[in-house]
């Protein structure tokens, strides 16, 4: 059976694979949109997407953490994931930012 919340965390593959990492060196490896013949052709328009919606994100925040308070301590967080096998996905993640003015 194929677990796609095992994808992309094989440590032979990817070093560091729990942590997150937009600058990692093979990153293009990862399964998110298919692989060969089977690749999304909306895939570079989701990249592209992605890359303009981070960045003006993280434009406008500093010093961003995840809430102790939320979600626990480092190195003990908790957090609340979909109830399906196939997906892993965070039902909500809390964090704290120092907002940055915009010029």
């Amino acid at each position: 059976m194929l677990i796609n919340g095992a994808a992309n965390r094989d440590p032979r593959v990817f070093e560091q694979p729990t942590e997150l990492s937009l600058h990692r060196a093979n990153g293009r490896q990862h399964l998110g949109f298919g692989f060969g013949i089977h690749t999304c052709a909306g895939a570079p328009l989701a990249r592209a997407e992605a890359n303009v919606t981070l960045a003006r994100i993280f434009d406008r925040m500093d010093d961003i953490q995840i809430s102790d308070v939320a979600h626990g301590p480092a190195g003990a967080r908790r957090y609340e994931y979909t109830p399906i096998y196939m997906l892993r996905g965070l039902e909500q993640l809390h964090i704290r930012f120092t907002p940055r003015t915009v010029p």
